[in-house]
This record gives C-alpha cells, sequence and structure tokens, in this order.
C-alpha cells in the first residue's frame, strides 16, 4: 500500500472517528438504530468538510452543495456487511437518489452516498438496511438539516 493511500485511509478514520464521538456528545441513543442485536449508525453532512486528498481518494466530490450519508452497520458489536437502499426528499417532495459504496477499514465497513442540496435544506432519508445482505430489512427514517457554508 502506498504512503499516500495509507495517509487517506487515516484521515477517513479520523473523520468517521470525529463524527461518532460528536454523535456521542449530542446523545448517547443520537443517529443509532437498533433492533435485536443489530445496531445501525447514520449520519449526513456537508462534504465541504472531508479532507480534500480523503475525498480525492474515495471520489468523494467535496462542495458546500454535495451531501453524504454515511451508514455503518454492527451485529454483536462487530462491523458486517450490509445492503443498503433508499433515497431522501426534501420538504418539497424533490427526489434524492442515493447510490451506496461501500468502504472498508481494517475491521470496519462504511457505507456512502451523496447527493446536492440547498443552504438550509432539511432532507427526509428513507432507508432499508440489510444485515449480512440476508434476511429482512430493517426501516431506517432519518432527517437532517444541511448548510451550505
Amino acid at each position: 500500500m502506498s504512503a499516500n493511500k495509507s495517509k487517506c485511509r487515516q484521515h477517513l478514520n479520523q473523520i468517521f472517528s470525529i463524527i461518532g464521538i460528536a454523535l456521542l456528545t449530542l446523545s448517547v441513543n443520537a443517529n443509532q438504530h437498533s433492533v435485536g442485536d443489530v445496531t445501525i449508525h447514520y449520519n449526513a453532512l456537508s462534504t465541504a468538510n472531508i479532507p480534500a486528498e480523503v475525498a480525492s481518494q474515495y471520489k468523494i466530490t467535496r462542495s458546500n452543495r454535495t451531501g453524504m450519508v454515511n451508514i455503518s452497520v454492527m451485529k454483536n458489536d462487530k462491523a458486517v456487511e450490509a445492503n443498503i437502499f433508499g433515497n431522501g426528499k426534501n420538504l418539497a417532495g424533490q427526489l434524492k437518489e442515493l447510490a451506496f459504496k461501500e468502504v472498508r477499514e481494517e475491521d470496519s465497513v462504511y457505507y456512502i452516498a451523496t447527493f446536492t442540496f440547498t443552504n438550509k435544506e432539511t432532507i427526509r432519508f428513507d432507508l432499508q438496511v440489510q444485515p449480512e445482505r440476508k434476511g429482512k430489512l430493517i426501516p431506517l427514517q432519518f432527517k437532517q438539516q444541511l448548510y451550505a457554508d
């Protein structure tokens, strides 16, 4: 692995760690949904906050008008692969198509999808998560207001 690729992975881990810490600060149960032994962690943010080298490495468009949904799925406190389906809609009902791609980092698995947004736009995400890529789908709904800096 090249030193540059390793550095990008470290930055991405730092970003997701910072997101995780920020979520825990807000509330112990913030931005997570549990069903049985499965816990889904989720977040939506502006890609303008992602370092340029990390965005380049993972082909994420950095922009103050591009958002990113980040999903991770845990089963019995261990990261598992998943199928993630769904979309987002703003308050006017305009659809935000989401195509999730998998990102693997050591023992972690993340699913990310990007979308466009306008300043102060609230988006309601309606997702279906299939842990371990088999069995029943778990519905996940949340909304997030995004700001263009």
